[in-house]
């Protein structure tokens, strides 16, 4: 992580200094000034807590992001009232993070100050995500880069329904009303809501995005609403809301059929009346905000199931949406995957690749029960494992390193080591095999889906590395 972020944010210019011990890197901040401070919440020496508090106290002109693998409201509502700039959880992206570090320039530059706390009563990684304006005004023809680190929002694809939401997208976009889409994980519900904002007359406004499914039940309403100060234990000063921070805006409710049946009646009250009560407060907040909604499931199900309310659902379905999933637009696959491939090329700044015949037919071929999102996964996978080629091919998505390897531990070593030769990829996964199986080789075998002699091999060739 700490390399990935040195040369992902040295390539834009940066100068970044890494260290892997953070009691050296609050010492460095004595003798070598810097504007911002990058940290880990969970490490073994310190936390990321006390690296923020010792930088407020000895170092306040110096910016904080703190970063986390075990996000949650109140964490990132006390780190962003204790002074850090933004929170931001794991996994995220190299555009992600660049786009945080741009903004905390920005907002320094545009202020003279390294906190901005009337912009940061909301923090966007744990709960509401405020996206920036993309140039939607580019041509079809320009680049995908937005200049920013960011790759342009599109929906790709020229299956017939796929051409039917794009030609749709101004009538749906150029007005109030809200929407509803539906769609199977990973087809493309977030990014077609993102188009619909980007390309409507808020585009310039808020965009705040909530993921309803991973909310905690008792921070449902106090997310959505706000609260005033003394509303409940924890409560120790006024919350926005996800509503108030989308006014003049949009908001996304990802999975909305997730939300608690109770405070669905608050969310009708909005749709209706614009209007709402933050929780502790008797009076009504007045809200001008757009609502996009999302669900992967069938809501007549829930609806007959007791868990969504049917008039919430005529009242959302003005603009009723259904993404395909990828497997009924086999013919959209080679363009997605030649522009997924581009986009990752581009971001970790590798030379320029294609996709081999081969691997191209096996693409075409698969089921994609993770539609767009797993295709993404797998030719960013291609990516980083033919990293020396300018061609990928069915071997480097294949590669036998992945082969068996348990789900979440192969997305973690993807996070964690984004861009490094296949050699030291496999010696961090055994490393991480063996940390989850305390140490037991047969275990950490079985979690690889390798044998038992090829672990022992390779844990000889890490020791003789490490001697």
């Amino acid at each position: 992580m700490l390399r990935y972020l040195e040369k992902h944010l040295g390539m834009h210019q940066y100068e970044v200094t890494a260290f892997e011990s953070p009691s050296e890197a609050l010492s460095s901040l004595s003798e070598k000034s810097a504007d911002l401070v990058i940290s880990d919440v969970k490490m073994p020496e310190m936390t990321g807590d006390e690296v923020l508090n010792h930088i407020m106290e000895h170092h306040p002109d110096v910016g904080v992001i703190l970063i986390t693998g075990f996000g949650s409201i109140n964490h990132a509502v006390n780190t962003v009232q204790k002074g850090a700039f933004d929170y931001i959880t794991k996994p995220f992206s190299g555009p992600e993070i660049l786009a945080r570090v741009n903004r905390f320039f920005k907002v320094k530059e545009d202020t003279g100050k390294v906190r901005h706390q009337e912009e940061m009563q909301a923090p966007k990684s744990a709960s509401a995500d405020s996206e920036s304006k993309p140039d939607s005004k580019k041509s079809k023809s320009s680049s995908d880069d937005t200049g920013d680190g960011r790759y342009e929002v599109k929906f790709i694809g020229e299956h017939p329904r796929v051409k039917q939401l794009v030609d749709s997208l101004p009538q749906i976009a150029q007005n109030n009303a809200p929407v509803l889409i539906q769609g199977e994980s990973g087809s493309g519900k977030e990014v077609f809501a993102s188009l619909v904002h980007y390309n409507s007359e808020r585009a310039d406004k808020p965009y705040v995005k909530i993921n309803c499914a991973n909310l905690p039940s008792e921070l449902v309403e106090s997310t959505l609403f706000g609260h005033v100060k003394g509303a409940f234990t924890g409560a120790v000063s006024d919350s926005k809301g996800a509503f108030l921070e989308a006014d003049g805006g949009t908001l996304l409710l990802d999975e909305i059929t997730e939300i608690d049946i109770n405070i669905q009646a608050k969310l009708l009250r909005v749709l209706q009346e614009s209007e709402f009560t933050r929780v502790g407060s008797q009076k009504p907040t007045k809200v001008n905000v757009r609502i996009i909604a999302t669900t992967n499931r069938n809501v007549s199900d829930t609806i007959r199931e007791g868990q969504f309310r049917e008039d919430l659902y005529y009242r959302l379905n003005v603009f009723p949406i259904a993404i395909p999933p990828l497997r009924e637009r086999r013919d959209d696959i080679p363009v997605l995957a030649e522009y997924i491939v581009e986009k990752y090329v581009h971001e970790y700044g590798l030379e320029p690749k294609t996709i081999s015949p081969e691997l191209m037919d096996f693409l075409k071929q698969q089921s994609w029960k993770g539609n767009v999102r797993e295709l993404d996964n797998f030719m960013q996978r291609g990516v980083l494992m033919s990293h020396g080629s300018k061609e990928i091919t069915q071997d480097h998505v294949q590669n036998q390193l992945f082969e068996g390897v348990d789900e979440n531990l192969k997305q973690e070593l993807m996070d964690d080591m984004p861009l490094v030769p296949i050699e030291e990829m496999e010696l961090k996964m055994i490393r991480m095999a063996l940390e989850r199986t305390n140490g037991n080789q047969k275990e950490a075998a079985d979690l690889l889906g390798i044998s038992d002699r090829t672990i022992r091999n390779k844990i000889k060739k890490l020791k003789d590395d490490e001697e």
